[in-house]
């Protein structure tokens, strides 16, 4: 069992890692393996991997080492190399290699457990000591051979042992013969040869290295039996030392007297043998006149024989004839046989029955029978012409005739079947064009399909097969009748459907429009406060029109309906062509499997199929369907421009559901629809680019003034409208290009919009004016605060940032304005306390008291007049001003005056402060507290509420 396991393991070593060929330098052309495995072994090592921890256990238990296995293999160019190796599912890979040179020492640490010093010291453990003696013993041999010494070998005598043994026989038996000779004995050695030749077997039987790797790929252990070699020398030993004592032969004796003694015993067996030859008695003369007779007798037969011999090769040579004639005959019939197999075929091929032809030419194609009929007979006639003939049955009178014959009714077939087809397609189209109940009517919006035709042609789909496959001209015609037959029929039709879908449209007033178009409120001249929601709209979302209630539709509403009635109509119409001619479809792609037409049904036309991949029937597709609805882009295209005549936002919707049907069919075999509908789409941008660019023009021309405060400015008020109004369009269109699209133009319009308020804010900034000043705070400060309010409460994404800004804006002049508004109820003593801080950025506050400007004096008549009296009186004055100035945008001016309420708070403590510092013993106090200030601000905003 272990040496059956011993070779599966080497097997699976060998395929994994020795596979590979190159080829022989010694013979060019020929293929040798790129190296030999020649022994292996199953190792431990510790997880540490480190010598020194080998040396310091006995074993480590597996679950603390890595199973590995040693192997040792042989290049093609003689190079011998040490690998480490893993096994992972039966496959083997090299971890580390080593060249063999790099070998230094070995040494054994216990029976199972062995160190190899190569660049570094490594510890290995084997499953038993049988397998680290013979790995060793391999791994030494291999050494020797390669660098003709030996490493280093350290406590390694339990697989030395039998090395060394060798060598001391070959040592003792050189020894004997060199004293032998050195004594210059001419004796027979013929016994000393025998004991020598033992020792010589003993010396074979050592196991070879090489010669087991060749010999046997599966054995990789080698026998170590060092007790039977003992045995064995100590047997030859004692063989050689009794037949020397028969001679009495010393060491110290003379080697020409034992030879002599031996020659003498030699010379005296040979006397005694002759003697007994010549002194045997008389029957051995009768046994040679025997043998005389018997020999004699033996070259009589020897004659009789050899005549036998010649005779039967004679016989021979006549069977061997025969034989090959009857062969020629045996061919000449099998091919006979065939012949007439062939021609029995070719008969069965090329004959057609009369009645088979007639069928073809007389039977009817108004009849399911008659078409089954025919159907049969094509098949035959079929199987006769697309059969393939070698030359020379090619060339027979017999088969031009009947294949000129065949091909005469084939044509005229495949004439009268391409006129029938096309007369029936022409008649089902004109009962169409003529049928006035399918005019489409108010109350069914809708455009009829075509099943009548597609019914009467659905019989002879597998004789349009047959038609491609033997006259594929004939198959081109009659396509091109059918798409000419069916356009005016699509073309009429359409053009109805769409006009009677205009006279359903909504028609947007300016008015409306102006309510989230920047264009239109530039036009209509609107006041401000006639953009407040819910006054001119009456409340109406900006989506909604006047007259939704009364039937009408809104153009993007109206342009989805459309889509959805044409959509089934193209499909249906690309997958009947499909069918019907054949052209890229999945069904049978030969008039011989035309078995599986058996199981079509008209509802497969109405399903998407897949991207056709033969790019030839795709084209051809493409063709017939641009041919009958060449016309849809240029009706769509008019329908889309009157349908933004009035309200030009109403593309965006468009675009969304033109894009959402491009994504849903784009990945399918309908490539007409999604090329106008691409087509569509493009005029659609435009609109919205020219739509884009009339409203940065309208928000670029809008005036925005100082002069006079406006409040929110027109633009501003528009834009959450604006934004409303196309998010409810494009609702639910994250995956869409149309959203990536809006977002720009958001950008766009944002950036347009916040540069014109700061322009404005950038050229008062220059004038010493403090009203225009202020009353570019107020715009800037309504605005952004009106813009942050509208676009977060309506959570637009994508101008998060622009929030920001505008949040960040807002604050800054709302700062700004709070500390300009308190300028004047509180101007002296904001400018006393101010220009004590200015002293105190180069004064120290002790030294403030001695400016005559910051005397005592003047903080005591400053801090007189401001009784706290004077400033509640300041405060409604300075509330009275704000509520001006914060009319219209409600809660503002909550805002506004809570931090007006704030500021005046802070300069109440930091005058206090400035005080304390720089006039501290002076006793002069603000008339008024903090909470006497706190109380004054709280009741001044409630009174005016009330």
């Amino acid at each position: 069992m272990a040496d059956g396991r011993q070779e599966q393991i080497r097997h699976l070593i060998v395929n994994s890692l020795f596979r590979k060929q190159v080829e022989d330098p010694k013979n060019p052309g020929y293929a040798i393996l790129y190296e030999n495995l020649l022994a292996h072994a199953k190792v431990y090592e510790d997880a540490s991997s480190h010598a020194q921890q080998g040396k310091s256990r006995l074993r480590p238990s597996k679950a603390e080492t890595k199973c590995r296995y040693l192997l040792v293999a042989e290049r093609y160019d003689g190079a011998f190399h040490l690998y480490k190796s893993r096994k992972f599912e039966n496959k083997f890979s090299i971890g580390q290699s080593w060249p063999l040179e790099q070998l230094r020492a070995i040494e054994g640490i216990n029976p199972t457990t062995f160190v190899v010093t190569l660049n570094k010291a490594y510890c290995w453990s084997t499953d038993t000591p049988y397998d680290k003696q013979a790995f060793l013993y391999n791994l030494v041999q291999v050494y020797r051979k390669f660098t003709n010494q030996l490493p280093r070998l350290a406590s390694c005598e339990d697989f030395w042992i039998e090395e060394q043994t060798q060598s001391d026989e070959f040592a003792m038996a050189l020894s004997l013969q060199e004293k032998l000779a050195n004594a210059n004995s001419t004796t027979s050695f013929r016994s000393f040869d025998s004991g020598l030749r033992n020792l010589a077997k003993n010396d074979r039987s050592t196991p070879s290295l090489l010669a087991g790797a060749n010999a046997s790929e599966s054995n990789s252990i080698m026998n170590y039996a060092i007790d039977e070699d003992v045995k064995q020398e100590e047997i030859s030993l004692a063989n050689v030392e009794e037949l020397l004592n028969d001679f009495d032969w010393k060491e110290a004796g003379n080697a020409a007297a034992l030879e002599e003694r031996l020659l003498d015993e030699l010379a005296a067996l040979e006397s005694a043998n002759i003697h007994a030859m010549v002194e045997s008695d008389d029957r051995l003369n009768s046994v040679i006149r025997q043998l005389d007779k018997a020999i004699s007798e033996l070259d009589n037969m020897d004659s009789m024989l050899t005549l036998y011999t010649t005779e039967l090769n004679s016989m021979g040579d006549e069977i061997h004839h025969i034989e090959s004639q009857n062969r020629g005959l045996q061919v000449e019939t099998a091919n006979q046989k065939a012949l007439l197999t062939d021609l029995d075929r070719l008969i069965n091929l090329i004959t057609i029955s009369d009645q088979v032809l007639q069928t073809l030419l007389g039977e009817s194609l108004n009849t399911v029978q008659g078409v089954q009929k025919i159907e049969a007979a094509a098949d035959i006639l079929q199987k006769a012409l697309l059969t393939s003939y070698d030359e020379s049955t090619r060339g027979m009178a017999a088969v031009k005739e009947k294949m000129g014959l065949y091909t005469k009714y084939s044509n005229q077939f495949c004439v009268n079947f391409c006129e029938f087809t096309k007369q029936a397609i022409k008649y089902q189209a004109d009962v169409l064009m003529n049928d006035k109940t399918r005019e489409p009517r108010r109350d069914s919006m809708t455009i009829l399909g075509h099943e009548s035709i597609e019914e009467v042609l659905s019989r002879y789909m597998s004789l349009s097969l047959w038609l491609k496959e033997i006259d594929p001209r004939k198959h081109n015609e009659l396509q091109l009748a059918y798409v000419v037959s069916v356009e005016p029929i699509y073309r009429k039709e359409s053009k109805e459907y769409l006009m009677q879908i205009r006279s359903l449209l909504s028609k947007r007033e300016i008015s409306e429009e102006a309510t989230y178009a920047f264009s239109a409120a530039l036009i209509q001249g609107h006041h401000r406060s006639s953009l407040i929601y819910g006054s001119a709209d009456h409340g109406r979302a900006p989506w909604e029109f006047k007259d939704s209630g009364r039937g009408k539709l809104p153009p993007e509403e109206a342009f989805e309906q459309i889509l959805l009635t044409l959509i089934p109509l193209i499909i249906r119409e690309q997958n009947f062509i499909s069918d019907f001619f054949h052209i890229g479809s999945k069904g049978p792609k030969s008039f011989q499997d035309r078995a599986e037409l058996a199981s079509w049904h008209p509802k497969e036309l109405n399903t998407t199929r897949e991207v056709i991949k033969d790019v030839k029937a795709q084209r051809k597709l493409l063709e017939h369907m641009e041919k009958i609805f060449g016309f849809l882009a240029e009706e769509l295209s008019s329908f889309i421009e009157y349908g933004c005549k009035h309200d030009n936002i109403q593309c965006v919707g468009m675009i969304a559901r033109i894009e959402k049907y491009i994504q849903e069919y784009e990945k399918t075999s309908q490539e007409f629809f999604v090329k106008v509908m691409k087509q569509v789409r493009a005029q659609c941008i435009n609109i919205f680019q020219r739509f884009m660019v009339e409203q940065l023009k309208a928000i670029e021309d809008t005036k925005v003034t100082t002069k006079k405060r406006k409040g929110i400015v027109l633009f501003i008020r528009i834009f959450p409208r604006f934004c409303e109004r196309i998010e409810h369009s494009i609702a639910d269109v994250a995956s869409l290009e149309i959203r990536d699209i809006v977002n720009r133009a958001y950008e766009t319009l944002v950036k347009t919009m916040f540069d014109n308020l700061e322009a404005i804010a950038r050229d008062v900034s220059s004038i010493n004016d403090d009203k225009e000043q202020l009353n570019v705070h107020i715009m800037i400060l309504e605005n952004m605060h009106h813009f942050h309010n509208e676009i977060r409460m309506r959570k637009i994404h994508v101008l998060d940032p622009y929030t920001v800004y505008a949040k960040s804006s807002y604050e800054k002049h709302l700062e700004a304005y709070a500390t300009k508004v308190l300028q004047k109820p509180f101007s002296k003593l904001i400018e006393f306390f101010g220009g004590i801080d200015n002293l105190l950025k180069t004064s120290a506050p002790e030294e403030v008291g001695f400016h005559m400007r910051y005397s005592k004096e003047s903080l005591k008549k400053i801090t007189e007049h401001y009784t706290a009296r004077e400033i509640k009186k300041g405060l409604e004055q300075l509330y009275k001003r704000v509520e001006k100035h914060f009319t219209e945008e409600e809660g503002l001016l909550r805002v506004v005056w809570g931090i007006i309420g704030q500021v005046v708070i802070d300069n109440h403590k930091h005058f206090i402060d400035l005080i304390n510092r720089c006039y501290p013993d002076s006793n002069i106090k603000l008339e008024y507290s903090l909470s006497d200030l706190q109380n004054f601000i709280k009741v001044v905003h409630e009174g005016r509420k009330s």
